[in-house]
């Protein structure tokens, strides 16, 4: 767990990489977390992948037996009562076999005490089921991958755009970084216009409860050409390979 900032925006954070602060996903997070404190956020990151979440048992007693509250005793219960205290949530995770790692994916999964069993229709006129207690949250998506086209995050945003309907979340933006393990080559990143800096200047326009829709177009920019991108990357494995 990390807390930071001063006043204003209660930001509620996810790192969902596996390799946790080692991670491209923290990198590109932290520096968009840092841009919300420059704009008078507070902000609190929780890593899923170091606390005890168990899969969701799908045995409904949170609709049932016990309504709001979950059937099984672990760190979820803090994290449901972050959720509601929060003004935004911040999902970060790579993009693994075309979508979010396993670690959001259970948290996710794990959110069901808050909606209702009843089923109605949202405005699109397609089923399910209301959000218990606030409706006036936001939400931004984070998120990387080693390959360098941007298609790659298609299946991601989809199911971001659906989870945000579900949890009645108004979606403030996306953070995507392709050709991610770059990020980590000081020199690259220096000479491709500083993207740390661009992530840190939409993090802190997201403080303000904007949307950074217009910070997209600067913060997609390849890191380096794509011809590059396989010589370099390729370099990289062929010496992790006659070590």
């Amino acid at each position: 767990m990390q807390v930071g900032g001063i006043s204003g925006m209660k930001v509620l954070a996810f790192s969902c990489g596996p390799r946790g602060e080692k991670g491209a996903t923290d990198l590109v997070l932290k520096s968009f977390l840092t841009g919300m404190k420059d704009g008078g956020a507070q902000f609190e990151v929780l890593y899923p992948y170091k606390m005890n979440i168990a899969p969701c048992r799908g045995c409904f007693h949170c609709w049932t037996k016990t309504p709001g509250k979950c059937a099984i005793d672990d760190d979820m219960k803090v994290v449901l009562a972050r959720l509601d205290a929060a003004d935004m949530v911040v999902f970060a995770t790579p993009v693994y076999h075309m979508t979010m790692s396993e670690g959001m994916k259970r948290l996710v999964e794990r959110t069901m005490p808050m909606m209702d069993p009843q089923v109605t229709k949202d405005g699109y006129n397609r089923a399910r089921h209301a959000r218990i207690g606030r409706h006036d949250q936001k939400a931004i998506l984070v998120s990387v991958c080693g390959f360098p086209e941007m298609e790659i995050f298609v299946p991601l945003r989809i199911e971001f755009r659906r989870i945000c309907g579900m949890l009645d979340w108004q979606q403030s933006g996306e953070v995507l970084r392709t050709m991610s393990g770059l990020l980590f080559h000081k020199k690259l990143v220096d000479e491709s216009g500083g993207y740390l800096q661009l992530v840190r200047n939409a993090g802190k326009k997201a403080a303000s409860g904007a949307s950074i829709d217009s910070h997209q177009k600067y913060l997609e920019e390849p890191l380096v050409p794509e011809e590059k991108y396989y010589e370099l990357v390729n370099e990289f494995w062929d010496k992790k390979a006659s070590k």
